[in-house]
């Protein structure tokens, strides 16, 4: 017996996420054991070098004065590409470009992306199996449709068939095989992120142990059909291999050789192709025509990286789209009441899975005195750096934020205490005789309203006679200096990657992860991740990492702050931009729209 879900003919357009019509063409059925999902998708071939090398053209001529405005009285009949006039005469239309600021992305390779600003990039180029709803329910991506045996241990997926990568080579399930054992190579799975969510695949401990050529667990049974063995059953599989990373990408371009790497000229299936690249500050997608589940609303997205300013990408993201330069921006808290009042902007409140936090290098003196992690912890007042701007913010109780499983509204966080920082200083040998270094906290180029709050912060610790200097550098500084572990102590946002525990606790804090920035090594940690991870038990499960949560915070490798919202200003002239709370990096950028009537828009997240 089967659980199917058929989808009728709306057409190419989502519903919340990429690959998924609207309600109303959808019927459900469900039963136990196997899983079935279906839905249609284009197989038809097409090249978009030729449609893209006129469009290249046009944009890189406008990159000198890059002018975005909306539609003028005058326009309305010439907006071809939101269904006016223009469109019905068959006149050509104006090229629809979105301008975002973003930091520099420090890859495009998807097997390497740590990042929300390579993420975003990555996600419009690349197309992994499954794809995740506003809900982050899995939906089909390239796959079609997929069983899951009554076990939990077997998956297969029947791929979408005429899925072409850019270069116009068809998508095969072997493709996917070389794609997902790549992640488990060197550097991809120590510097990437997807390799720990799928280490319960069969054959991954013999594969990096390099006992075997290939993972057991990840074959092709044919052409268009995929399997997925697992040692384990693992609930969040589908979360894991809905992640960019896991996208699928063709050898022949990895490989090639040349000069210029695949991190550098990316090629993937999804809907946008890399069409230009200027140096580090400009990179311009188009629009893929023969896109599997239709040619984006958009034709194409200029990311730029602006030159490093006192305020930050934010800051200078919001002012262009106040000038016209940009189509959405991320908002700094202190830019709010501003933009509320903006006739032809609209805020929107983006609420992420996140945490916002302090962290320790606990290798580095001395830092890797615990006594002095815990009086860092106690000393800093959280909630007066809330109070100084607390829009869209939570303050953390723990690690993981509301909304996830294993989440307890219960505190596990260290009080406001410096009288009691202070003795425990004390007790680790430091006071006003023996006074504690100066700790240098390294944070990315910030805004006004995160200045102010450092100043808080660091108010806060000296009247505990912990001295900090304030470290502020670019992106691309911060990360390479947090991903050597170089850093004393670093301040930094953690958005999930799926919707499961293990994306802040795993990911984070045992001792052998990749992005475990904090060189934290605890045994008893590691103990209960591992049962967390092999247990069938919901309720085992969630008290594991509980336990974890409470000892990681006690240990103090970190100190939480806050669980944050995005604020993002967008021109009144664009529409279908669809939340979710895996963060702005998961943006489908296809469903956007501009110029498009405001009855027609769909309903997004209002301010508080």
């Amino acid at each position: 017996m089967t659980l199917t879900i058929r989808f009728g003919s709306a057409g190419p357009r989502r519903h919340e996420a990429r690959g998924l019509p609207p309600p109303s063409a959808i019927t459900t059925a469900r039963c136990g054991g196997i899983a079935v999902l279906k839905r249609r998708g284009s197989d038809r071939p097409t090249n978009p070098v030729a449609i893209t090398a006129a469009l290249v053209l046009v944009i890189v001529a406008s990159l000198a004065a890059p002018k975005l405005r909306g539609p003028s009285p005058g326009d309305r009949g010439r907006l071809g590409t939101d269904g006016t006039d223009e469109a019905r005469s068959g006149a050509p239309s104006k090229p629809q470009v979105f301008r975002y600021f973003n930091e520099r992305p420090g890859t495009l390779d998807p097997a390497l992306a740590s990042d929300a600003y390579a993420s975003i990039v990555i996600a419009q180029i690349f197309s992994p199996l499954v794809g995740l709803t506003s809900d982050l329910e899995p939906i089909p991506q390239v796959a079609e449709s997929w069983t899951i045996s009554r076990d939990g241990l077997t998956y297969v997926f029947d791929l979408h068939k005429g899925v072409r990568f850019h270069n116009g080579r068809e998508v095969e399930a072997g493709d996917f095989v070389y794609s997902l054992t790549r992640l488990f190579r060197e550097p991809f799975r120590s510097q990437g992120l997807a390799a720990g969510y799928l280490d319960a695949i069969v054959g991954v401990p013999e594969f990096i142990e390099g006992k075997s050529k290939r993972i057991a667990g990840i074959r092709a049974l044919g052409r268009y059909r995929l399997q997925v063995k697992l040692s384990r059953p693992y609930g969040a599989l589908l979360s894991a291999l809905a992640l960019d990373q896991a996208s699928v990408v063709p050898r022949e371009a990895v490989e090639a050789a040349g000069k210029t790497p695949f991190s550098q000229h990316p090629v993937g299936c999804g809907p946008f192709h890399l069409a230009y690249r200027r140096g580090e500050d400009v990179i311009v997608l188009a629009a893929n025509p023969g896109y599997f589940l239709g040619k984006p609303a958009i034709d194409s997205i200029v990311f730029y990286t602006p030159k490093a300013g006192a305020e930050g990408v934010d800051t200078q993201g919001a002012e262009a789209l106040i000038r016209g330069e940009a189509a959405m921006a991320n908002l700094p808290l202190n830019l709010l009441e501003e933009f509320r009042g903006k006739p032809n902007i609209r805020v929107v409140r983006w609420q992420d899975l996140s945490l916002s936090f302090i962290g320790i290098n606990t290798r580095r003196p001395p830092l890797n005195n615990p006594k002095v992690r815990q009086a860092i912890a106690l000393a800093m007042d959280r909630k007066a750096m809330l109070n100084l701007w607390p829009a869209g913010k939570v303050l953390s109780q723990g690690i993981l934020p509301p909304g996830l499983p294993a989440y307890s509204p219960e505190q596990r966080t260290f009080s406001h205490d410096p009288e009691t920082a202070r003795r425990m200083l004390a007790s680790a040998g430091f006071g006003p005789s023996h006074p504690l270094p100066a700790i240098t906290l390294w944070k990315s180029t910030a805004n006004q309203s995160v200045r102010q709050v450092d100043a808080v912060m660091v108010s806060s610790l000296a009247e505990a006679g912990i001295h900090i200097k304030l470290k502020y550098v670019s992106w691309a500084e911060l990360d390479s200096v947090i991903t050597g572990r170089h850093a004393q102590m670093f301040g930094l946002a953690w958005v999930a990657d799926i919707p499961d525990p293990d994306t802040f606790l795993r990911a984070l804090f045992y001792s052998s992860s990749g992005t475990n920035y904090f060189r934290f090594a605890d045994r008893t940690v590691d103990s209960l991740l591992d049962v967390a991870q092999r247990t069938a038990n919901s309720d085992l499960r969630m008290n594991a990492y509980r336990d974890v949560e409470k000892r990681v915070v006690q240990a103090a490798p970190l100190i939480p702050l806050f669980h944050s919202s995005t604020f993002v200003g967008l021109r009144e002239d664009l529409s279908g931009l669809e939340v979710n709370p895996l963060g702005i990096s998961t943006l489908a950028m296809e469903k956007l729209r501009i110029g498009k009537p405001i009855h027609e828009r769909e309903p997004i997240q209002a301010l508080p």
